[in-house]
Order: C-alpha cells, then structure tokens, then sequence
C-alpha cells in the first residue's frame, strides 16, 4: 500500500511546517467557550476567535489534524465517502497569505507530494448567487486557477456548493474553493452532462482548499467585513486515503479494515454492506467522544452521542448480532488509533463502562418499544403507523425512529414520517427556547 493513512497525515503535517507553518494541538470535541457549536464539526471551530480578531493566534500560518463530528449526513452514512467522525487535515492563514498561495499550496500538495493523476482533478470556484446580495463570483480565484488547469475544468458554482460557513449560526465564513477527483463515469448516473454539483457519486471533493473568511454572518443572516482576511483550508483524511489506496470506499481504507474484519467474522458482508459500514462508522465515533468525555444523556451533545450508539445497536439487533460487538469492534479503534490519540487508551475503562451501560439502558427500552409498538400495529385500522404514535414511542420510551421504519416496513406498513418530523420540530423549538 503505497500511501496508508499514517504517511497521509505525516506526509501533509510535513509538507505545511516546511512552508512555515505551526504544528498546533488536535483540541478535544467538546467545543472551549463557543455556546453557539455542540461538537467540533471542522478544523477551524476551535480557531473562530483568531479569523475575528478577538485572539491572537501562535503563528499566522498554522496546521493540524483534527478530530471531527458531523452528523448532518447520516442518512448517508453508508455510502463510499459519508461519515460521522473523521479527522479533518487543515492548514490556516490569518491575516497572512490569501488566494494565490492558498491554490498553490494544494496544487502542490496533491501533484508533488501525493502524487494524484491530475487529469482527474476538477475545481469548483464561488461564482456569485443571488441569495447573497453585493457578494461578487470570485474571478480572482478562477484566474489564479488556470495557472494550472484548463478552464473548461474550473467550475463556476453557488453557494450552496462554494460559500462556506459559518460553523454554527453565526460567524466567520467566505467563498471558497474546492478541488474535486473524477472517480470516472462507471461511478456516478452516466449522464453526460454529469458534473461536480451532481451528487452521483462520480465527483469526489477531497479537499476545500481555501475558504477565504472575509466576512461574519450575524443571526438575521446578513454579512460584515472581517478585520482580515484569512484562509481556512481543510481535507477528509479518510477521502484523501480512499484515493491515494485506489480503492471504492473509505470503509475500505485502513482506517476501516481492521474493524470490518471484526464484523464480518459475525455478519454477512455480501448481503449487510451498508449496515456493517454504519456501525463501523458509529462504533468509531462513539469510542472518540467517549474519550473525551461525552456520556450519553437526553440533551444536547450527550443526544448526538446517545443517537449515534443506539443507532450502531439498532443494526445490531436488526443482523440479530449480540450487541457485545459494539464493544469488539471499540476495542480495535483503541488498538489502531492510541498512537496518535492516546485518551483512546487512557479512558479505556470509561470507555467500557459507558458502553455497557448504554447497551443495557437499548435492551430496556426494546424491550418495552417493542411490546408497545406490536400494540400499535395490531390496532392499526391502516397500512400506517401515525406520526403521533410513532413520535410518542421515541419522545417516551426512547424507541429510535429508524427501528419503528424497520419494524413497519416488515409488517407491509409505513410511518407518517411527515408528521413525526413536525412534532420532532416543535420539540426541539420548545427545547430552544
């Protein structure tokens, strides 16, 4: 294996201190005097006080690689490139270099260093959207751009593709641009007009090479300029792994192999791919935020952490699989993950207990779901179980959403999920104020 993940995380920390940047710390999930953010989810959350001026950072050019959480995709979940946890590669100027240097530092990176066929390499560049009023295309990035790529691979697109941020509801953010890997067209829908905005696969973002935080955006929505311009760069190890192995999914990097293995010694692969992906992803997850000390609870954080380990026990009991391998398969992300993050290995014993726990607290509350839940479909006038009833069993007793679906779809039925997620809404506005 030419690049494993270990030479991917070295070979790009290398590359940024010998351009002058800091090394800084991976900083723990939980989120350090930021009310507005639950769980670090980029590179830059941490660093949101220097993009505004309010701390000075150590360096003006710094580099990391984070730890990250993002459970915004976990539907997709799954997939060849969808996560929860993934450490993110980032490299930062503030108040330093902008867009010139920005573009040839990750030129660089991907030709010289990784060595990627840059045939396939695409570039998407902010391109102006009317949803951002007196927020110009960024023509100065595209120019720089064709330096290096003919145009017609430089793509022009809005801001739901180019302009990024904030981490939360407010802060710094800025267009940007992102370097994108054709994974050819036997990955994707065939069509010919298939482009980096379609979502079929084909087109993989491997790296946002450079957000260019100029502004913050305050709650109404609206934009001020930021005392400097700077840049936020970051990369998914695991999609820069996935490539740099030449295989078709992160799930068969060796991030994921040794804890595939574990599951497929219990569950079929050729008919549970997608539900062994899951609870490797979610395994992992739970196993980093343990370390750092979330416990699953009922609110906030401690939600997210409850829904992602019930979510894992959920497929577990779906596969008819004893939940103990929750814990085998956290006991290999301790073994193959110390020797970069040695509070896997020191909290291991917390990290053992809490899952337990929780796997007791899931089977008690199958238990009584369940029992409920066969009470509702034998009363059921309908083909469909209502949102009110389906809400009720998870607000209640704790029963997840995505075992009433399952359950259901056995039984020929299905759940208003319309109106669950209404009533799910209404809750969380109630929680928020």
């Amino acid at each position: 294996m030419k690049f494993k993940a270990n030479d991917v995380r070295e070979d790009f920390l290398n590359f940024f201190k010998k351009n002058g940047h800091m090394e800084i710390e991976n900083l723990s999930l939980i989120p350090q005097n930021d009310p507005t953010l639950l769980i670090i989810n980029s590179g830059m959350a941490p660093l949101k006080d220097y993009f505004t001026g309010e701390s000075i950072p150590p360096s003006k050019r710094m580099c990391n690689i984070q730890k990250c959480v993002r459970t915004i995709d976990i539907n997709s979940v799954g997939d060849p490139h969808h996560l929860t946890f993934f450490e993110m590669l980032g490299n930062w100027s503030i108040g330093d270099y902008s867009k010139k240097e920005a573009i040839e530092f990750g030129w660089r990176l991907i030709k010289d260093v990784f060595q990627i066929d840059t045939s396939k390499i695409i570039v998407t560049v902010f391109g102006g959207d009317k949803s951002l009023p007196g927020i110009s295309a960024d023509m100065e990035s595209f120019e720089i751009w064709l330096n290096y790529l003919p145009k017609d691979r430089i793509i022009l697109l809005d801001a739901d593709s180019n302009f990024w941020g904030p981490t939360s509801d407010t802060g710094p953010c800025g267009p940007c641009t992102e370097i994108i890997f054709d994974r050819g067209i036997k990955n994707g829908c065939g069509k010919v007009d298939c482009g980096p905005e379609c979502e079929c696969g084909r087109f993989l973002e491997i790296w946002n090479v450079g957000v260019f935080m100029q502004y913050f955006m305050h709650e109404d929505g609206s934009l001020t300029k930021l005392p400097m311009n700077c840049v936020d760069a970051g990369a998914g190890l695991e999609r820069f792994a996935m490539i740099l192995q030449g295989v078709e999914s992160v799930y068969e990097t060796d991030l994921f192999i040794p804890l595939i293995e574990v599951l497929t010694n219990k569950i079929d692969i050729n008919k549970n791919k997608r539900e062994i992906r899951i609870i490797a992803d979610h395994v992992r997850a739970s196993v980093f935020m343990l370390a750092d000390g979330i416990i699953p609870g009922k609110t906030k954080r401690e939600y997210v952490l409850r829904r992602i380990m019930r979510r894992a026990l959920l497929y577990l009991t779906i596969l008819e699989v004893d939940c103990q391998l929750f814990w085998d398969v956290s006991q290999v992300v301790i073994r193959e993950y110390s020797c970069r993050y040695p509070e896997l290995k020191d909290g291991e014993d917390f990290i053992k207990n809490v899952i337990f726990s929780e796997i007791t607290s899931f089977n008690k509350v199958l238990s009584k779901g369940l029992r409920e839940l066969d009470r509702i479909i034998k009363s059921s006038t309908s083909a469909v179980i209502s949102g009110d009833d389906a809400f009720k069993l998870q607000d209640t007793l704790g029963f997840p959403i995505d075992l009433i679906c399952e359950i259901a779809g056995n039984k020929g039925m299905t759940v208003d999920k319309e109106r669950f997620n209404f009533l799910l809404e209404e809750q969380r506005q109630r929680s928020r104020k």
